[in-house]
């Protein structure tokens, strides 16, 4: 029983873990180039970006990775959030 309850608090740090990691990197957006300059452009907006498709354009290369960033980072909050319910189900 201790082994089963130490791997779920485990498993309940590692997805909050990724949870925060996925809210902070939804919030700066991906790192792309802009006029041939490679930084966060997007993080200026504090995640303004998400609700607004023109800031999508601020990114020429790589093509299309403000979707791609969006879902991943999504993904990833999903499958941290069903974690923690999970393991917090089994403590």
């Amino acid at each position: 029983i201790l082994r089963s309850f130490s791997f779920s608090a485990l498993g309940m740090l590692g997805a909050i873990y990724c949870l925060f990691v996925s809210a902070a990197g939804l919030r700066m957006g991906p790192k792309c180039s802009k006029n041939a300059k490679w930084a966060y452009h997007l993080q200026e907006s504090s995640g303004a970006y998400l609700s607004n498709h023109e800031y999508w354009n601020l990114c020429e290369k790589p093509p299309n990775v403000v979707p791609w960033n969006v879902t991943l980072f999504s993904l990833l909050m999903v499958a941290s959030c069903l974690e923690i319910l999970l393991c917090s189900i089994h403590l």
